[in-house]
Parts: C-alpha cells; sequence; structure tokens
C-alpha cells in the first residue's frame, strides 16, 4: 500500500491533491490513501473563520481553500479527484470549525464522516480503529485530534481542546485492543518538544498500543524522524505544508508511507525536483 501523508494544511487542499497526482504520475506508483495529520483549515463559510486563518488569509488566499473548493462541485476539483482512487482522511486539527463538525460527527455511526461535497475527505473520530485492506495487504490507523490544554487544565468548553467523550473513547479502546499499526495526530505527545506542551493522552497511547508510527503535526517545527520514548515508535513530525519566503515548500511537508505489513514497511520524505514547480504563483495552472 502507498500512503501519502501530510500534516497542517490550513485550506490548502487542492495544493496538495495536485502535488498528489503529480506524484503518481512521477513515480508511476496508485496513491491508496492520503492521510492528514489535522488543521485541514475545515471552514465551510467563511463567517466562520477564526481570527488566526483571517490573518493568514490576508496574504495567502490558499487559506480559504476548504470553502473556496470543497462546499460546491467544480469540474476542475473533481476531476482531479478523479485521477486519485484513494480518500483522504484526517483528525481535527485547532484550527477547523468545530460546530461544524461536531453536527456531522453526531450524525454518523462510523469511524470516519464525510465533510466535503463530494464525499472524498473523511474526518476520524478521535480513538476509533479505520482499517484499510489492499491486495490481502490490511493497516490499522487510529487518530487523536484538536490539541492538550496546557498543564493538563480543564479544557472550560474551548473545542480546540481534547474533549471528555474523546478521552473516555480513548480509555475503552485500550480494553478492546492492544496493538494498533499508525497513529496520526494533530498534537504532539506532552513534553516531546517542550516542557507542558502536547497532550498526555498522546503519550499513554503511544506506551499502551505501541505503533509503528506516530505522524503529527502543528507544533511549528521543522520535518523529524525519531525513535519515540516507549523504544518501539517512529515518531515523525511532518513539516507544514505552507510556501517559503522563496516560494516554495519545505523540505518533510509530504512523506510516503510503503507498507506491506507489519514486517516489510518503509517511510520516505518526497522532495523530488518538481515540487519546486508549484509556488504560490503557479500552483493554479499546475
Amino acid at each position: 500500500m502507498n500512503i501519502l501523508l501530510f500534516a497542517d494544511l490550513h485550506g490548502r487542499i487542492l495544493p496538495a491533491l495536485k502535488l498528489a497526482t503529480r506524484l503518481q504520475k512521477e513515480r508511476n506508483v496508485q496513491l491508496d490513501l492520503i492521510v492528514q495529520c489535522g488543521d485541514m483549515g475545515i471552514y465551510p463559510k467563511p463567517e466562520k473563520f477564526d481570527k488566526a486563518t483571517v490573518r493568514h488569509a490576508q496574504r495567502d488566499e490558499t487559506e480559504l481553500g476548504f470553502s473556496r473548493y470543497f462546499t460546491h462541485p467544480s469540474t476542475e476539483v473533481a476531476s482531479l479527484l478523479e485521477e486519485l482512487s484513494c480518500d483522504v482522511i484526517c483528525v481535527r486539527g485547532n484550527h477547523e470549525d468545530h460546530e461544524f463538525l461536531n453536527g456531522l460527527e453526531q450524525k454518523s455511526s462510523e469511524s470516519r464522516f464525510p465533510v466535503d461535497c463530494y464525499k472524498r475527505i473523511y474526518v476520524c473520530k478521535t480513538g476509533h480503529i479505520q482499517k484499510f485492506e489492499k491486495e490481502g495487504q490490511q493497516i490499522s490507523i487510529a487518530g487523536i485530534g484538536r490539541i492538550g490544554h496546557r498543564g493538563n487544565k480543564s479544557p472550560n468548553g474551548t473545542q480546540r481542546f481534547i474533549q471528555p467523550y474523546e478521552q473516555q473513547t480513548l480509555q475503552s479502546l485500550r480494553k478492546q485492543i492492544t496493538h494498533i499499526d499508525i497513529l496520526v495526530t494533530h498534537d504532539c505527545s506532552l513534553h516531546f518538544f517542550d516542557k507542558d506542551f502536547g497532550m498526555q493522552e498522546i503519550r499513554d497511547f503511544l506506551d499502551y498500543h505501541k505503533p509503528f508510527y506516530h505522524f503529527f503535526g502543528h507544533t511549528g517545527h521543522s520535518y523529524q524522524a525519531v525513535p519515540d520514548e516507549n523504544r518501539f515508535t517512529t515518531s515523525v513530525k511532518i513539516a507544514e505544508l505552507e510556501w517559503q519566503h522563496n516560494g516554495t515548500f519545505p523540505e518533510g511537508s509530504m512523506v510516503l508511507l510503503r507498507w506491506k505489513d507489519q514486517y516489510e514497511h518503509e517511510i520516505e520524505v518526497i522532495n523530488d525536483t518538481w515540487i519546486k514547480e508549484y509556488t504560490p504563483e503557479t500552483w493554479k495552472y499546475m
């Protein structure tokens, strides 16, 4: 299985999908799944944008990508999605319209629910197992959305923080299953980069379930892949898909996981030269 991973997109969903289709052509591979680590930028209505999104959108209109391209069908996006036979799954970040997502989640009895007009982008419920299979190859993925609250304080109703019902789901998961192949989160585990920064629930998950890989974003740090303190997991911080001052995407903002089974798997950072062709001025025409 070929699984392509992105972290923070902040509305740059269409550029990411253009990169995915280009990768298929350049490498002559078929992507089986696209995974995104939160802050997709799911804001269907402009009036719901948070202050940070409004501020960043003043210099980069791609921050508005979800409302612009994924709430009403267009032939351009539909044509692009036809080139991709796979879906996109993600977890919640802290920059999303959580009221909108709450409504969809409450109506869904599945482990993930579609959020776009094409039914191709799915948000994974925290603590629910996502299973994928291709030609006998199987992989299990769990997601933990949102972010942790500093000093393990109460979220006080703030939706960007992990919610009590999600914490309960994670506790129940420990009673149902031990090992899970992949963990996808928005935040990092507690103390991963800085003291009191991160999420305790992620740390607990890594220590108990010991996935092969933990993919995450959020922190603003550059790409890195390091052994977790549980001595089993490879923790992979994926760089944000955001144009740098030179007009290119940062190294480590697109990662490919090649998965055969629990014994044969590897990750590759995609830094092919053609990626530099996708600039703020050119990406629409690529």
